[in-house]
């Protein structure tokens, strides 16, 4: 009967244990979006997207916090195990860990283009290429599928699957036209 009841109170500690676990999971991953959040609004403010749209970013930066999430994981594992256990000795508190995520701020990829390299006069794979050509012209992206262009601070800027920087007048003059009901902003 005695054995009975240690192994209830221990399949009790162990399922206590894992809904904290989980607990502990959705904590870490609505915190891992509130810091790829906050990386985001970093980013863009700096212009450091690199034409990458949200849920790119995102996707990548959710990949890099949990690559660096086992590391902290093992800190956190020992700091469980007394919590279980009976009290037969004081156990030492373990060194708050450092989160990586503190350390080094998350630079988002490149976003990669099928067909930005520079195939005809004027197209660019950089918009900083295309700022240099023209400097007192506005530099547009051109979906070379769709001869369409679009402003910066659109959505399909420098986004589509196949596309190059241009010059405005340099893309009027290859007969591309503006993406409908967009205008520079």
């Amino acid at each position: 009967m005695h054995n009975k009841r240690i192994a209830i109170g221990v399949a009790a500690a162990l399922l206590a244990g894992a809904f904290g676990l989980a607990a502990t999971g959705a904590a870490r991953a609505e915190s891992v979006m509130k810091e790829c959040g906050a990386d985001w609004k970093a980013a863009k403010a700096a212009g450091t997207t690199n034409g990458q749209t949200w849920n790119e970013f995102l996707k990548t930066c959710e990949a890099q916090k949990k690559a660096a999430a086992p590391a902290a994981a093992p800190a956190a594992a020992p700091a469980a195990a007394p919590a279980a256990a009976p009290a037969a000795a004081p156990a030492a508190a373990p060194a708050p860990a450092a989160t990586p995520a503190a350390a080094a701020p998350v630079a988002p990829k490149p976003k990669k283009t099928t067909a930005a390299a520079a195939s005809g006069a004027g197209e660019f794979a950089a918009e900083a290429e295309a700022k240099a050509h023209c400097p007192s012209d506005t530099v547009v992206w051109v979906n070379t599928k769709s001869h369409k262009y679009h402003f910066a601070g659109h959505k399909s800027y420098g986004t589509t699957k196949q596309g190059a920087y241009m010059c405005e007048a340099d893309a009027k003059a290859a007969g591309d036209v503006a993406a409908k009901g967009e205008q520079p902003k």
